[in-house]
This record gives C-alpha cells, structure tokens and sequence, in this order.
C-alpha cells in the first residue's frame, strides 16, 4: 500500500476567510482531518473527508498531544492524505513542530502551510497594530501558559526590559500572575494594554487598560479563553483604529448583503432581524387593477421580488411607467429587465414630489404598512390611488435578536432601516424584561435612521438619532458613519511625541 501524507495547516484567528488559498485546496483533497476546537465550523463544510475533533480546553483534553502525533501517523500508514487542522499558525505554540517530529521520525512525508496567527491578526482587527513606525518598532510573542518542568522557563525580567510590542498569548487563566511578572521586574505598572477576546469572530471584544488593572478589567468583563494580552503603546490606538460593532436589524433576507456592505466600510456587522416579511394573497382582480393604472409604484426590492415571482405580473408591468422609490429597488426591478425612474430623494417625499402632476392614477405594489402620509398627499394632489399590500411586516421571532439584546451594551452602533425596526427591537427587550438596559445602550451608542419618518418614530419612541443621511438608503447610512469616523481622527493623546 502507498503511503499516505499530513498536511499541517494553519486555519488563521477564527474568520473562516482568512483560511488561505493553499488551506483551502489542501481541506479539500484530505481524507481525514484532525480540527481543533477553536475553528469556524464553516471551515469543515462541503468536505469529503473523515472529520475527527482532537480539540483542547484548557484542562479538558479529548486526545493528549502524544494520541494525535499517533493518529496522524496511523491514518497516513493507511495511505490517506491526513490534515491537522489547526487554529492560527501550526508553528507558533500550536505543537505543529512535535506533530512534524513525529511524522519525520517515522518516515510520513509532510508538509505545512502556514497560517494567520492571531498574535498579529487579533489585535490588528480590534484596532491595534503590533508595529507602528512611530510607535513600536519591534514585537515580542510569548505564551502565557508554559509547560511545566521547563528547564529555561520564560525570563519574565529580561521580557520587561524589551522595546516595542509585547504579545501574550493563551494566559487567561494565568493574566494576574505575569502582568504581576512584568511590573516587579520593572516594567511601568502605566504602560498600556489591551485583552483581545475572541480576535477574528463575529463576538470579537477589546478590553483596555494598562499593565497594572488589565487583569482586574478582564474580570469584571468576565473575559474567557481564546483571548490575548497586548502589551505598549501601540494599544492606544485602537481609540482611533478599533472597528465598531453595528447592529443590522433588517429581514433575515437583507442580511447577508448588508453585513457585506458594512464590513467593506470598516465595520464589525452584528445580524439581528427585528423584523420579517409574511406574504399576504394576491387579489383576484390584481390583473386588471394592474391595466387600469397609468403607472405602477414599488417602495422596496422586497415587493419587486414578492410581485415578480409571478410571471403574469412581470409581462403586465411592461407596457406600464413605473416608478422605483431608490436605487436598489431600481436594481431589483432591472433583475427582471423592468426599466423603472427613481425620484431625486429617495424617501416617500421625494417620491410625491415625482409623482404630482404627472399622472392621474397609480398602483402602489408595497407593504401593508405603506406610508398613509404619501397615499394622502397624492389623493389631495386629485391623484387616483390604488394600494395592494403584498406583504406585512411582523415581529421576526429570532433567536440572533434576543442574543443582541441581552448583549446590547457591546455594540457602538444601533441603524434603523425602518421604523417597525425600531418598534420590534424595544418591544421585544420589553418583552424579555431588558428595555432600561437596551434603552441605556442606545444612548451610550450611535443611533442612524435610514430616513424621517424613521427618525420620528424613534424620537416618539423616546431614542435620540445622531444620525441621518442625505440619501435615505443603508450604504448612504454606512458612508455617514465612516465620514464621522474619519472625523474624529486620532486621539491627541496618543503617544503624541512619538506620533509627530
């Protein structure tokens, strides 16, 4: 029988994305994989492979490390490719070297594919470059939590005297003693530092402080493993760097567009539907409402996907003038070759401004909770109007809103994209016993509201907004919150003769 291979690959921080190309071909081509615990399960899916879970908790070992340096060699002797899959960089205290050994010393060719350690990543996307020109311009990776018996354990005196950066990984449960460590060898009980939570993944947490109440603050936050300790100066500027966590309270079907968008603008996007979308029965006689209208009105992409599911809708919209309310509603009518023309604002406003004077009836396809104010307008214009609600906005019943919710106090943003996105979120913290909490981190955060009658019902609810944009669409919210963001530039007490 041919002899099989490992591959040691490093799955990076925690953000299935920042698995590499070369990760990813090798996760493909195994027939086995030994994964860790602190992996994305997202890495492991759509493989066809034999998946085994050898991961480590502090204490709690499903296999010793001696077990998975055989198991590797036992399932390469049987000819397969054989992955161990492992958090970060397999080389840098991942036990890829005693792994390596052991396929060497009995003669199972290997190969390792580095990966992005969280020792640089973590702290790089909480806002903390371990180097900076002006800052620091070297860095120190150590482990918080030797093997014991070590013959040259750490040197924590020598440690405390080095320049630069010093980056601690896996010491948690040992944060009290070696910042202890570092202050009596004399390190400035002042120097800044920072707790990295769970660096990479969507629950990413910065706490911050300095060397002497790190391990104090990490316990009042009830900080957990996988964290790390960044030590410097380099810390201080996550006050201007660190990415904020916004809250996405759109429809489950929005969500996967809008967190893209808010990633690609810096942000840290937290899915939580505060609403969904329940169908209502188109009428009988839509057909001929739809040919008695000289133009055809859509207020959301979710009514142009809704009505257009039905082909017969889709040939009758052809022969008539519609009218889309902004420009993603516009792209989702092009989607289905429908040529439509968006008003100069794109709000229910702009909408009657385009609308008077040109037409003399009009078919509103939109949600049961359509603006009365802009039917009213247009009726007092002598505008005939036509309503068919196509759909209704209810509560979304997600788990991923309550887990916000009880978490409220985490995030740095809270955008309203309508405002029965408002009215769910506070209802259903009422409901839950957490509206004083929810309502104290509102006021703490950036409130946005896509719009004014957003913002209105927010202020009737009792919110201030801090926020609203010029274009009344999410991206337009996004560009407003990067444009206060740059705003604010770097905080004039950051290292400041080392900055200039």
């Amino acid at each position: 029988m041919a002899i099989g291979r490992v591959c040691l690959v490093g799955a990076g921080p925690g953000d299935p994305e920042l698995l590499t190309v070369k990760g990813r071909e090798r996760l493909m081509e195994a027939d086995v994989i030994l994964f860790d615990r602190l992996l994305d399960g997202r890495m492991l899916e759509g493989l066809n492979a034999e998946l085994i879970d050898v991961g480590k908790n502090a204490g709690r070992h499903k296999l010793r490390q001696e077990e998975i340096n055989q198991l590797l060699v036992e399932k390469a002797e049987e000819g397969k490719i054989v992955v161990r899959l492992k958090g970060g960089d397999p080389y840098l205290f991942g036990r890829g070297g005693e792994e390596a050994v052991a396929c060497r010393e009995r003669g199972i060719p290997f190969e390792v594919v580095p990966g992005v350690t969280s020792a640089i990543a973590a702290p790089g996307l909480a806002g903390i470059p371990v180097t900076h020109r002006r800052v620091a311009s070297a860095l120190t990776i150590v482990t918080g939590h030797e093997e014991p018996g070590k013959e040259s354990p750490l040197d924590w005196n020598a440690i405390a005297r080095l320049e630069g950066t010093l980056v601690v990984l896996m010491g948690v449960s040992r944060l009290d003693e070696n910042t202890d460590k570092l202050i009596q060898a004399g390190k400035p009980p002042q120097t800044p530092a920072a707790i990295v939570e769970r660096g990479g993944w969507p629950d990413q947490r910065l706490v911050s402080g300095t060397l002497k109440d790190i391990a104090e603050r990490a316990k009042r936050e009830k900080v957990q493993s996988p964290a790390i300790l960044v030590v410097g100066d380099v810390v201080r500027l996550a006050e201007a760097l660190a990415p904020e966590k916004i809250a996405i309270l759109r429809p489950a079907g929005q969500q996967e567009e809008s967190v893209a968008l808010a990633e690609r603008y810096g942000f840290i996007p937290l899915s939580a539907p505060a609403i969904a979308l329940k169908r209502r029965p188109l009428p009988a006689d839509l057909m001929e409402r739809i040919d008695a209208a000289e133009c055809v009105a859509f207020t959301s992409a979710n009514g142009v996907y809704i009505a257009l599911e039905d082909k017969a809708i889709s040939r009758a919209l052809a022969a008539k003038r519609i009218v889309a309310i902004g420009p993603r509603t516009k792209k989702a009518l092009e989607e289905h070759d429908i040529e439509s023309e968006t008003p100069e604002s794109y709000s229910s406003e702009g909408l009657e401004r385009m609308l008077k004077g040109r037409h003399k009836s009009i078919l509103f396809l939109r949600s049961a909770q359509g603006s009365k104010y802009l039917s009213r307008g247009l009726r007092e214009a002598g505008i005939v109007v036509d309503d068919i609600p196509l759909y209704e906005v209810v509560d979304s019943s997600d788990p991923r809103l309550d887990r916000l919710i009880e978490e409220a106090e985490k995030l740095d943003i809270f955008a309203f994209t309508s405002s029965s996105t408002a009215r769910n979120l506070l209802s259903r913290a009422r409901e839950m016993g957490r509206e004083e909490k929810l309502r104290d981190a509102l006021a703490r955060s950036t409130v946005t509201a896509i719009g004014k009658p957003t913002a209105e019902e927010l202020f009737r609810l009792g919110v201030a907004v801090d926020i609203i944009p010029e274009r009344f669409t999410f991206e337009a919210m996004l560009e407003a919150l990067a444009r206060r963001k740059r705003a604010s530039g770097i905080d004039p007490g950051v290292t400041k003769d080392k900055m200039e």
